[in-house]
């Protein structure tokens, strides 16, 4: 069943002129259904931050510098040529999509948004979002193997059924996919990260395995893509028209591949980056190990261990030579 076509308002358009290198950086889109949103929980992230140091408490800068970064990614990704030509070209989507789904996220959750509500909300509604947290239904999908999954499926289901073409036609669709992009991406990172509280926390190797495992979806995605001589939309395609730029057949082939080279460069920087803090997890526990033993044995006496030579030089004991053997 095909969704009707619902091109007035604020679908990107379909007859955009050729994409040019200047073209690529000047071309912007400003649909009010994603920045309205976007505007707002960036003005509400500013608030809690400065609620916060109002009242003396900290928060970091970085954290703040991250978020902010996440958000940029996301008005990039919808406002900017990805946005105008998303309809036109697939290599364009390949590109949007991975940019919400796997970079914007990161920025996201490394600001702790979730952290920040808790500590800056009234008492009430900051009970109501713990109730959210550790509902059923966020304990499932929450849960880092859930939310693996719904991470994997999620490019297949929309590559792979009607669903690419309904964005392509309908508004509605086009802006959902958005936003359910950025949110699963948000889901999958929030339960992998662990910085905001979390109804499950796995142990730190099988996370690390989690993010190991986004390499081979990639693989299994992007290369049937670049092997395939029939279009996902062939008659919006064919509607289109398109007379410049690469073949559609071709251009779906080149977006196969950025599906698998732009999503196994992020899983390795991914991989990357939990290796470097695994090694800072393990130092830390190291520390605090030896602090704990320092607390708890500090004022032992020290015993040099059994299989350890004797260092230390005999002591000199009293001279039994006697007077005559020191007049000799």
């Amino acid at each position: 069943m095909r969704l009707p076509e619902l091109a007035p308002g604020w679908l990107p358009p379909t007859d955009p002129p050729p994409l040019t290198p200047w073209r690529l950086l000047s071309s912007w889109t400003f649909d009010p259904a994603m920045l309205v949103p976007l505007a707002a929980v960036a003005i509400a992230y500013l608030w809690g931050v400065r609620v916060l140091r109002r009242r003396g408490d900290p928060w970091k800068t970085q954290r703040v510098l991250y978020f902010f970064a996440g958000l940029g990614v996301v008005f990039v990704g919808v406002s900017s040529s990805l946005g105008v030509y998303d309809r036109v070209l697939f290599t364009v989507p390949a590109v949007q999509h991975m940019l919400l789904q796997m970079i914007a996220p990161v920025g996201l959750v490394l600001g702790a948004p979730l952290s920040l509500a808790l500590r800056t909300l009234p008492v009430p509604w900051r009970k109501r979002l713990l109730v959210v947290v550790h509902s059923r239904p966020v304990r499932f999908i929450a849960h880092p193997a859930v939310a693996f999954a719904l991470f994997a499926i999620t490019q297949f289901v929309y590559y792979y059924t009607p669903v690419y073409e309904a964005s392509l036609r309908n508004v509605w669709v086009h802006d959902l996919t958005h936003v359910h992009f950025v949110l699963i991406g948000f889901l999958f990172y929030w339960s992998l990260l662990g910085i905001d509280p979390l109804p499950h926390r796995l142990p730190f190797v099988f996370r690390f395995l989690l993010v190991v495992g986004m390499a081979p979806v990639h693989i299994v995605l992007g290369i049937p893509i670049m092997m395939m001589d029939n279009l996902f939309a062939p008659d919006f395609y064919l509607e289109l028209g398109r007379t410049w730029g690469p073949d559609p057949v071709d251009d779906q082939q080149m977006g196969g591949a950025i599906l698998w080279g732009f999503g196994d460069v992020s899983a390795a920087a991914l991989i990357g980056a939990f290796a470097k803090q695994w090694n800072r997890s393990d130092e830390r526990l190291a520390r605090r190990t030896d602090r704990q033993l320092d607390r708890a044995y500090g004022n032992a006496t020290t015993i040099r261990p059994w299989w350890l030579p004797d260092t230390q030089p005999a002591e000199k004991g009293p001279d039994v030579r006697g007077p005559q053997r020191e007049s000799s």
